[in-house]
């Protein structure tokens, strides 16, 4: 295959091509299919991210479309966005169904991590292996981001941030920062593994390692390499963690109060998260400072708990600090949704999925989906780099995985406001 330029551009294209230009390829377009939760505690996650990837589609659409392989252009469409409520069979079946009844050359979003780590098990391992019956279909990820799952197959790709990074990143700042503060606690869902895993594994972990004392519930085990003493945090702290549906945090919140740590990590998505700091605003605890969830950034947050909320300190991959993420931010919120660093991700996706059709030079014909999808997946694996909504992302070919950049967002006076951007 040609090289072709690796620099994607997700901003908004200004130039508007005539409709003749799109009309050109007759009846083609270039099929996208997306599915996330669109309903349950997680439901706002699926629903903004195809607020997001319908809005980018409509910009893209409106400056013209893609190139195809003969040169005409076409329209990107989203045929339809599915409800995988964050359930693994259902997310499976719907991925099996894209791949067997459908034109879309790939399949875009799923929300939950565990869900993308069951679906990504049924796709193809490595690209060419004969003696592998799983699917050849291409999957972009914009939300599930348990760290290192798209190694899984040579199929899926995600575009999500790296957690180990921005918590590493983030309790070295807050080290410097707030020296004052020395010893930390605090919970999260059990029965989430994006906040259960990132909390256990990761961000505990990265407080210790630089210089933070763990006063909860002893544990030995526990130290400053990512995983160390996981299993060991995970039994010690069951009484002080919680379920995402609950709606009594008395006991935990009693917990650590007694703890009297400076600094409480909630690792925990929006709704659970609004009920415990619900709780400790009841039970009078104030720490020095909350640190929270990555995918807590976001609205919900604060349409559900914007007083108690207030203060929190939370690593994200999107803000609205560059012309073009403040464009589609405004955009994505006339349509209905907000962005966030799941739903941003949405957005950079579409123009993703622009940049890998151009240089592969698909047909999008009905009798040359097979060949698309692996013209497609050949050239989004071989995209280095991108103009991600706030700086450059790039992508590390061998896994799929990508390197976004991040900044610290904190609640301050009802709204979130960058408070740093380690890219100085």
């Amino acid at each position: 295959m040609k090289r072709f330029c690796k620099v994607v551009s997700v901003g908004l294209v200004s130039c508007a091509l005539s409709l003749s230009a799109l009309t050109s390829s007759a009846d083609r377009s270039v099929k996208v299919l997306g599915w996330g939760a669109q309903s349950g505690p997680l439901k706002s996650f699926g629903v903004n991210s195809e607020t997001a990837l319908r809005s980018a589609v409509a910009e893209i659409n409106a400056a013209g479309g893609v190139k195809l392989g003969d040169g005409s252009m076409a329209p990107i469409e989203v045929i339809g966005y599915e409800d995988s409520a964050c359930k693994k069979d259902q997310n499976i079946a719907i991925l099996r169904k894209t791949a067997s009844t459908t034109d879309a050359i790939v399949g875009m979003g799923a929300t939950c991590s565990g869900s993308c780590q069951a679906m990504f098990g049924v796709l193809q391992k490595k690209v060419g292996d004969s003696s592998d019956s799983g699917l050849q279909m291409p999957i972009l990820a914009d939300t599930c981001i348990r760290p290192g799952l798209a190694k899984i197959s040579e199929w899926a790709f995600r575009n999500v941030p790296n957690e180990i990074a921005m918590y590493d990143a983030l309790f070295a700042w807050l080290s410097q920062q707030h020296p004052d503060i020395k010893t930390f606690s605090g919970g999260t869902e059990t029965d989430q593994g994006h906040s259960f895993i990132t909390h256990t594994a990761v961000i505990v972990q990265a407080a210790i390692k630089h210089g933070f004392e763990w006063v909860g519930p002893a544990v030995p085990e526990l130290g400053p390499k990512v995983k160390q003493g996981m299993k060991e945090l995970q039994a010690a702290a069951k009484t002080q963690h919680w379920l995402m549906g609950d709606t009594n945090y008395t006991v935990q919140a009693r917990k650590i109060k007694k703890q009297n740590p400076d600094m409480i990590l909630v690792s925990s998505h929006p709704f659970s998260a609004c009920g415990f700091l619900k709780e400790m605003k009841r039970q009078r605890v104030k720490p020095k400072l909350l640190v929270g969830l990555t995918s807590s950034a976001s609205q919900e947050t604060l349409n559900g708990c914007m007083k108690e909320a207030e203060g929190i300190i939370i690593p994200t991959g999107f803000a609205p600090i560059t012309a073009e993420a403040q464009k589609a931010n405004d955009i994505v919120g006339k349509a209905g949704g907000f962005l966030d660093l799941h739903s941003a991700a949405a957005w950079e996706n579409a123009y993703l999925v622009k940049a890998a059709v151009e240089a592969a030079g698909i047909t999008a014909s009905s009798d040359s989906v097979d060949a698309d999808r692996a013209k497609f997946r050949d050239a989004l694996a071989s995209i280095t780099d991108s103009d991600g909504l706030i700086g450059p992302v790039s992508r590390d070919t061998a896994t799929g995985e990508a390197s976004k950049p991040y900044v610290y967002v904190q609640v301050v006076d009802g709204q979130w406001k960058v408070i740093h951007d380690p890219r100085g």
